[in-house]
């Protein structure tokens, strides 16, 4: 019985852990500022996807600066917060957000907020190696991304 009650304290401060990194994760991410404080959360070997938008790296500085462009100044917010997680699933592994992005304009255009699930999956060091987002796009913004993509395309 007691081996049995030490496993379940182990796995339940692990899964405290994960939990207590995604919720320190999701606080930075929304507040769209600290990118070197987001690449500390990930492993070197990394690998992201967007579901939607058929796009991947393997460099998280790539995918906050260029991808997300948190430096782009063309991003307005009314608030501090960029995103409201509704909830935050964990175990000792992977990490999994469920949420909302907050409206804004984006020069000068009002975009409204879009459902998101974003999982994370964490290595023995309980840093990020993968990460997957799914979001809920508007059409035209899906549309938008494949003409670009495929203009982009060399034959």
């Amino acid at each position: 019985m007691l081996i049995i009650t030490v496993l379940f304290i182990v796995s339940c401060s692990k899964e405290n852990k994960t939990q207590q990194i995604g919720e320190r994760f999701f606080e930075t991410y929304s507040k769209r500022k600290e990118v070197d404080k987001m690449l500390s959360f990930y492993a070197d070997q990394f690998k992201y996807e967007n579901v939607g938008f058929e796009s991947e790296t393997d460099d998280p500085k790539f995918l906050y600066e260029e991808f997300y462009g948190w430096n782009d100044t063309g991003f307005q917010y009314g608030s501090e917060a960029t995103i409201a997680v509704d909830e935050i699933l964990s175990n000792d592994s992977t990490i999994i957000a469920i949420g909302t992005t907050m409206p804004y304009a984006y020069n000068g255009k009002q975009v409204e907020g879009t459902r998101f699930v974003i999982c994370l999956e964490l290595d023995q060091n309980q840093k990020i190696k993968k990460q997957t987002d799914w979001f809920d796009y508007p059409m035209a913004e899906i549309l938008e991304a494949y003409y670009l993509k495929n203009s982009m395309k060399i034959e």
